[in-house]
């Protein structure tokens, strides 16, 4: 049933959100490692996260990320610190993909934090 499928896709994206809380400050995170944590191929996962999200699972763990800095942004915490825990390896590209994502850049946002769109 629907239902049950629901039901099911719920728990992948739990299990998924769940590893990911444990590991998304890991810059070295691999789509092969994610794909182990949640008993997948890598072709699986693209598959599943495609159909769920619309989202590759390198966007995917890109955007959890981003969203992982906002509160941390808010806080003032200096945007190469937050770059770092957030699990990307240089601030520079941290920056330009946050500013893809949420049209401004971590230090505007810090100036002025309010709810963004992902």
């Amino acid at each position: 049933s629907g239902d049950r499928r629901g039901h099911l896709h719920r728990g992948f994206l739990d299990r998924l959100g769940q590893f990911l809380d444990e590991r998304y400050s890991d810059a070295e995170l691999s789509v092969t490692e994610i794909a182990a944590a949640v008993a997948m191929s890598e072709r699986q996962l693209q598959r599943k996260l495609k159909a769920l999200t619309g989202q590759s699972p390198g966007q995917y763990l890109r955007l959890f990320r981003l969203k992982r800095s906002l509160a941390r942004l808010a806080e003032g915490h200096p945007v190469g610190q937050v770059a770092l825990e957030v699990g990307f390896a240089s601030p520079a590209h941290f920056s330009s993909c946050f500013r893809a994502q949420f049209g401004c850049t971590p230090t505007e946002y810090q100036k002025s934090p309010q709810s963004l769109e992902a």
